[in-house]
């Protein structure tokens, strides 16, 4: 399974991404939202972690653009965010997120939410 983490933090970004990799994950990171599309063209990836605070692109936009893409709509989206007020939430639901999740986060529980999230989608393919 491929998991995209945007992130325009770097040690957030690499946290995630080793914590991620020790689970047997393959990780893509981008620091910005061009980076995230430029890689979600081109790569298979099961799920995307974005952070809503990106250079250009907000999280947001880039979330409504993998769930308003054929190709791409599929792909399981989390928003990572410090952004926690109600309208933040609304317009994570809005734009089509799986998941919202606050920062801080403890790294494992990242872990098992992705789990649950792909365990889930892999189930339900598996049946249809």
């Amino acid at each position: 399974m491929v998991i995209l983490i945007a992130d325009d933090e770097a040690d957030i970004r690499n946290l995630v991404k080793i914590t991620l990799e020790e689970n047997g994950y393959t990780v893509l990171t981008a620091q910005n939202g061009k980076e995230a599309w430029d890689i979600l063209r081109t790569k298979d990836v099961n799920l995307v972690i974005l952070d809503v605070i990106l250079c250009g692109q907000t999280g947001f936009d880039v979330c409504e653009w993998i769930k308003n893409n054929p190709e791409t709509k599929d792909i399981i989206v989390f928003l990572f965010t410090a952004l926690n007020q109600d309208h933040d939430y609304h317009e994570g639901q809005r734009v089509g997120c799986d998941q919202y999740l606050t920062k801080p986060q403890n790294p494992k529980d990242i872990v098992e939410k992705v789990n649950q999230y792909l365990n889930n989608r892999y189930q339900n393919q598996t049946i249809q």
